[in-house]
């Protein structure tokens, strides 16, 4: 099949997971016809099982600041599965498109006897300039390795699949925590030593005021009542009065 013929296979999966997915592409199902084969199947069948069987563990290498995880760049997609496919006499050409709406990359694996499969992936980039369409091609040539490889990227901890995870803890219950932050409140009014530090410390507590007007005027009260008689009694003291 030439580059130029229009690609029958189509490949649609959600790939959320991917660090930078919710960046430049959408996943756009296409039918579920098979890979487009050329040529006899049995030479090429071995080539790639051999070729299978030599691929590397793909390591994620590259790291997503704005997620803090590690992931496969296309350069490590590559790394792990090329070389053993030419190794066996498999070469992979990766042709992109982009026709206004739809970014593709089709993928055809080439054997030396002339056989062929070949797929193609499209997905819709997040945004139409050039670096979006540029950055939706590369994460499509990624994924089209890995699908058609059968590889996939290791855990970040190498073992991460087989080891139990700890349940995330609790929310927080929002009434103690109130109740913590008023507590903390109380503390730093009576710990003002001049009239400046109670202002300040009034002034840093007003959205906790706020909050407590709305669940639980009661303790509202109380810490107010507090405020005015420490209030009296560092304006009263001329010791602690502000400079």
């Amino acid at each position: 099949m030439s580059a130029n013929q229009s690609p029958t296979a189509g490949t649609g999966a959600s790939l959320t997971s991917a660090p930078d997915a919710a960046h430049h592409s959408e996943i756009t199902p296409m039918n579920n016809t098979p890979l487009t084969w050329e040529g006899d199947r049995a030479p090429f069948a071995k080539a790639f099982i051999a070729a299978q069987k030599a691929t590397e563990a793909v390591k994620k290498a590259a790291t997503n600041p704005a997620f803090k995880t590690k992931y496969a760049d296309l350069s490590e997609v590559v790394e792990a599965t090329v070389p053993a496919l030419n190794a066996n006499g498999i070469g992979v050409i990766q042709v992109p498109g982009y026709d206004g709406e739809l970014v593709s990359v089709t993928t055809v694996f080439v054997h030396e006897s002339g056989a062929s499969v070949t797929g193609v992936l499209r997905m819709r980039p997040s945004k139409t300039d050039p670096q979006g369409v540029g950055s939706a091609i590369t994460y499509a040539r990624r994924y089209a390795l890995l699908a058609m490889t059968g590889a996939a990227p290791e855990d970040d901890d190498g073992n991460a699949a087989s080891q139990h995870r700890a349940p995330p803890p609790p929310p927080a219950d929002p009434v103690t925590t109130l109740a913590n932050r008023a507590d903390g409140l109380v503390g730093a009014l009576n710990a003002a030593a001049t009239a400046d530090d109670l202002e300040k410390v009034w002034g840093k507590g007003a959205k906790l005021c706020a909050d407590l007007d709305l669940k639980d005027p009661d303790k509202l009260a109380v810490i107010t009542a507090l405020y005015e008689a420490r209030r009296d009694e560092l304006t009263t003291n001329p010791f602690t009065k502000a400079a």
